[in-house]
């Protein structure tokens, strides 16, 4: 698993931004500070890519839960990334860090990585598993659109009807 970060400049008003690529999909972007000039930043899951970038993952919803399932297994919390829409009306998660750059580019390098961790396994068990049948099944105990359903001992239900850890 291969994790690239690359210094971007899509956004004029960020003052330091990156984003992050694996698995052949830009997955996330960082912005460093704010526009008082506080340390600190934020990493979102990504709905447009940088120029001559990868694209972005297909599946906004997934990349989301991939997100916030990444970041509890770093220790997190589910509740850490919020769920926004931009004004595209495109969905993604969003996580507020304190700390220096080096900090925030750590922490983006590492969450790309279990989040490409996480995406890969999610699409070998939609191939290994009743995908339609576990679709229907989450359509009838899913509470929150696009969030994982807990079924068991750690093993989650995705919007798309595959099953993770």
């Amino acid at each position: 698993m291969t994790v690239t970060i690359y210094q971007s400049t899509k956004f004029d008003y960020a003052r330091e931004q990156y984003y992050a690529e694996a698995g052949g999909h830009t997955l996330l972007r960082l912005t460093c500070g704010n526009l008082a000039g506080e340390a600190g930043g934020a990493i979102k899951s990504a709905t447009a890519r940088d120029f001559d970038a990868a694209p972005v993952y297909p599946n906004p919803e997934e990349l989301a839960a991939a997100m916030r399932l990444s970041v509890r297994n770093l220790g997190g919390r589910t509740q850490d990334v919020s769920i926004e829409v931009d004004g595209k009306g495109r969905l993604f998660g969003e996580v507020t860090l304190p700390g220096s750059r080096d900090h925030l580019v750590e922490a983006l390098h590492q969450l790309a990585e279990e989040m490409e961790r996480n995406l890969s396994r999610r699409l070998d068990d939609a191939h290994n598993s009743g995908f339609s049948d576990l679709r229907e099944l989450y359509d009838d105990l899913c509470h929150a659109v696009g969030e994982p359903v807990y079924l068991s001992d750690g093993v989650y239900l995705g919007s798309d009807g595959s099953l993770f850890e």
